[in-house]
């Protein structure tokens, strides 16, 4: 017997965008945006941009800006019985 998925649960993707930065490099600076958008369980992540601060020949500061994808789930109407 095929193991039973679990129900569909009506929903949708949608995207909100934030913006982070770190010493340490790119990938703590996606992090971060991630952790300052108002999303609890993100699903995937878009960068849209990269930018860094350059301080005595060097990068210094890492930015990065993301969409912060998550789903949402949509309440279905009940049928009214009459």
């Amino acid at each position: 017997m095929p193991a039973r998925r679990p129900k569909a649960v009506p929903g949708v993707i949608r995207l909100s965008e934030a913006t982070g930065s770190s010493s340490r490099g790119w990938e703590d600076a996606v992090t971060a945006a991630v952790k300052a958008s108002d999303v609890k369980a993100p699903v995937g992540v878009e960068v849209s941009r990269l930018w860094a601060d350059w301080e005595r020949g060097k990068l210094s500061r890492f930015h990065a800006t993301v969409k912060v994808a998550y789903r949402q789930v949509l309440k279905v109407p009940s049928r009214a019985k009459g």
